[in-house]
């Protein structure tokens, strides 16, 4: 609205983010990215959606509690969910009933911190041993032309083999 249209005019309530909404139809306007009633508030900023219960969810500061690591949602927006989130895995929700040693390829390759030592996959040590081909860390996968951990290095140009005690092949 300007300033030289008619008072008249005045938005629909219809068109209002949310007053008198009752179904989850008229609620979607909560959450649609628009100012449906031109009032400068967008959806949940607006004091129309005030009553819409996605409104009214408080932001996690951190993902770091039994309920956020396991609700299939990333609370606190830093791209990782539930148990893959580093402020959940010291949680009993994220822990395995019986703590594995990372030494398989499988395990070496599954985004979790199986020995919950801090360290994920081809960043634990465990997974840098001989026998192991998924990572960098052995005189086969040092030796094999293939950026094994996917660092942007290969082989002996990768520092998982030349600062590595059991890699022979590499200065």
């Amino acid at each position: 609205m300007t300033c030289s249209e008619p008072i008249s005019k005045v938005v629909p309530i219809n068109r209002a983010e949310c007053v008198f909404c009752e179904s989850d139809a008229d609620f979607k306007r909560c959450v649609d990215g628009l100012d449906n009633d031109e009032d400068l508030l967008f959806d949940c900023d607006d004091p129309d959606c005030r009553d819409y219960a996605g409104c009214n969810i408080v932001k996690a500061d951190a993902e770091d509690t039994e309920a956020l690591c396991s609700d299939d949602f990333d609370n606190d927006d830093n791209g990782f969910v539930d148990c893959l989130d580093f402020g959940c895995q010291t949680l009993d929700t994220c822990k395995d009933p019986v703590q594995k040693p990372e030494d398989k390829d499988e395990l070496c390759y599954d985004q979790l911190d199986n020995d919950h030592d801090g360290f994920l996959d081809c960043r634990d040590t465990d997974c840098q041993g001989p026998g192991l081909t998924v990572c960098e860390g052995n005189d086969v996968t040092c030796a094999d032309g293939i950026d094994n951990d996917g660092n942007g290095f290969t082989d002996c140009g990768d520092f998982s083999c030349t600062k590595n005690p059991d890699v022979s092949i590499c200065p």
